[in-house]
């Protein structure tokens, strides 16, 4: 006979499931905007759970958390197929069981390596989170979202430590302070007292990382003190246009519909006198940047190069852009998702094609193994993209960006570069109206602050239906719209304020230390498990 209250009681460490979708943006409800601390004893429950126990209890344990975890937090993303029916479904079932499927490698790994090296615990869980973490960020299938340090995007002092260690080091420590916490309840409850637990190591490694984390909160309170905002040079004026074109609606049908309401909005701006506008990803689905270089004037085209001709002012927004590619002997065309910049003459300047596509919803990496994934992606809205091969920056007003579409804005790495490229701020236009939800919506934007802060450059963000937003380099909200908002934003970016910052420079080095760090006492167990074979063949 099932017993729920002793069913709940055996699997406890579900309790973890419950707090992850605590910690991270979800419902527009106050007591959930402000939960984020959770996140940093989110994981006790399972860590608890896991200790000692055998690699069977260890799987089953942290994937059935990740699965209940990851469905709670990011659930929303099968709302990308929510008007098929079963498309829903179809979605989720690929995704959670990905993610609670690296969930579980980071455990097994790191409870491996913990029980042969039980002193580097502490060291242990967090490097090979964040090695986990960074493999979830390359490859066709990168998916770099469900990172624990986006959670604290509103803790702006303590994350100004993303300057020198970028996201993945926020990580380190939130996951290492899990730890601690963890091997603290377990040792005072094996102690059975409290005060004897704390002159332990346990007890000890966690006041060192309480320390720590208050020191660099300390530390990130006195570098946005030293960094006040201040209307430094003449900057660059901005107006973003947030219309709420729905992602389901037919394109073709209602384009010059679209169109004057993009326009309507952009004159809403007018009065602020921007210097430049930008339109959202997806704020037009024509082919603008392809008929530009054959010479075909679409009367979308027209009409939009006849308002910017009118209103003198430069434009950045979405498109979808043509490659040619040579398949045996003929030329095919293919889309892809583009930004393109037009200038205040209705010319087209440049465009640029997103690299990192959505695997499956924008793009089918496996097509040739998987088709009938492809099929059935297809069916509920996905697009046959492809990607762009290098970042490029444009220039506007002497200033140079780079363009950031859609969930690019959570890849670090190709913010970075652009950083290194000579970028004075970075744009990332996106559409969010899919989600269909907050939390969708906030989790995407957290990404921005922390890539600000990264590299020391503004961001500018332009939501579909939000969140429009300009971020200065210290992380801050200058300028904001809400999500469901149509209108529009008018904020100013001063590039003259940007922070040189170690991890613009630098980069991951976090990574490459834990790397190391995981490669020796790898290797070394490794080593160990060979010379006790020996040891044993010998004895025989």
């Amino acid at each position: 006979m099932f017993k729920p209250a002793e069913s709940a009681a055996k699997h406890w460490y579900l309790v973890t499931a419950l707090l992850m979708f605590l910690a991270f943006p979800s419902y527009d409800m106050a007591v959930l905007k402000y939960s984020f601390p959770l996140a940093w004893i989110c994981f006790v429950p399972v860590m608890i759970y896991v200790r000692g126990r055998n690699l069977k209890d260890i799987m089953f344990a942290v994937f059935l958390t990740g699965l209940l975890g990851n469905y709670l937090t990011y659930g929303w993303i099968g709302n990308f197929g929510a008007k098929e029916p079963g498309g829903y479904f179809v979605i989720v079932f690929f995704l959670v069981p990905s993610l609670s499927a690296f969930l579980t490698i980071k455990f097994i790994l790191a409870e491996f390596l913990s029980s042969k090296f039980r002193a580097l615990r502490i060291l242990i869980y967090p490097s090979v989170w964040i090695i986990v973490d960074y493999i979830q960020s390359i490859g066709f299938l990168a998916f770099p979202w469900p990172y624990i340090g986006y959670s604290q995007y509103m803790f702006t002092p303590f994350i100004q430590m993303a300057s020198v260690t970028g996201i993945l080091g926020i990580n380190f420590i939130m996951i290492m302070f899990n730890m601690c916490v963890s091997d603290f309840i377990a040792s005072a409850a094996g102690l059975g007292n409290f005060r004897r637990a704390i002159i332990r190591i346990e007890g000890v490694a966690l006041i060192s990382v309480i320390i720590f984390v208050m020191a660099a909160t300390a530390a990130g309170t006195y570098r946005l003190l030293h960094n006040v905002q201040s209307a430094a040079g003449q900057g660059l004026k901005v107006s973003t246009v947030q219309t709420g074109i729905s992602p389901w609606d037919n394109w073709d049908r209602k384009k010059f519909f679209y169109l004057d309401e993009l326009i309507h909005y952009t004159d809403g701006s007018l009065p602020d006198n921007p210097d430049f506008i930008i339109w959202s990803e997806s704020a037009t689905l024509e082919f603008i940047s392809f008929r530009a270089q054959v010479n075909d004037h679409d009367p979308f085209d027209v009409r939009l190069g006849e308002y910017l001709r009118a209103i003198n002012r430069p434009l950045l927004t979405g498109e979808i852009g043509l490659v040619p590619v040579k398949e045996e002997r003929r030329i095919r065309y293919y889309p892809q998702n583009n930004a393109v910049l037009i200038d205040g003459d209705g010319r087209v300047v440049q465009s640029y094609p997103k690299i990192n596509l959505v695997p499956f919803g924008e793009w089918f990496p496996y097509e040739k193994w998987l088709p009938f994934v492809k099929r059935i992606a297809t069916h509920f809205g996905g697009s046959d993209f492809v990607p762009g091969k290098n970042p490029e920056l444009f220039t506007v007003k002497g200033y140079n960006f780079g363009a950031l579409v859609c969930y690019e804005g959570i890849f670090y790495r190709l913010c970075r570069e652009y950083a290194q490229m000579g970028a004075d701020f970075l744009v990332n236009i996106t559409n969010d109206g899919w989600t269909d939800s907050y939390g969708g919506h906030y989790q995407h934007f957290s990404a921005s602050i922390f890539r600000a802060i990264e590299n020391g450059l503004w961001v500018v963000r332009a939501g579909n239906d939000g969140v429009s937003a300009v971020i200065d380099p210290q992380g801050r909200i200058t300028a904001t719209m809400p999500y469901l908002t149509k209108g529009h934003m008018t904020g100013t970016v001063y590039p003259e304020r940007n922070i040189k910052t170690f991890y613009s420079c630098a980069g991951d080095i976090i990574l490459y230390i834990t790397l190391l760090f995981i490669s020796v006492i790898a290797g070394y167990a490794f080593y160990l498990y060979l010379r006790v074979n020996a040891d044993g063949r010998s004895a025989d």
